[in-house]
């Protein structure tokens, strides 16, 4: 077994023996939550991850705005949203996964690849399916 996974173990063993002694004694639990008092609240979670999933939620829903609107409208809506939006949207769907949109800086080309890569996703696979009958 490597160092550092014996060190995994140990440690997992240890909180868990902290945990059931917390559990019998509460005077053992008290003095414990007052030396873990100075730890920090986050857990590991840096300032930027919880940003990206803050921004996961207020990410708009392009596909269903483009199939309501239609391309022209589309465009124009998206017009209308501010970089850091049009940015989660490309995030948040993977349309630049070469990541070349990160040193732009003009809104017309976020706007034309996230409406440029709206389009094609939706028409992927139209192709296979059989054509649609008048009636």
């Amino acid at each position: 077994m490597q160092p550092t996974k014996k060190l995994t173990v140990v440690l997992r063993d240890l909180v868990a023996l902290l945990d059931d002694e917390s559990a019998r004694n509460p005077e053992f639990a008290a003095r414990l939550d007052v030396v873990l008092a100075g730890l920090p609240d986050q857990r590991g979670k840096s300032r930027r991850s919880q940003k990206s999933l803050k921004l996961g939620a207020d990410v708009p829903d392009v596909f269903a705005a483009l199939q309501k609107q239609g391309e022209t409208e589309f465009r124009f809506w998206l017009r209308s949203l501010d970089v850091p939006t049009l940015k989660a949207v490309i995030k948040a769907n993977g349309f630049d996964p070469a990541k070349t949109s990160h040193r732009w800086a003009e809104p017309d080309k976020f706007v034309a690849l996230v409406a440029d890569q709206t389009a094609a996703r939706l028409k992927r696979g139209y192709a296979f399916l059989p054509p649609k009958a008048d009636t």
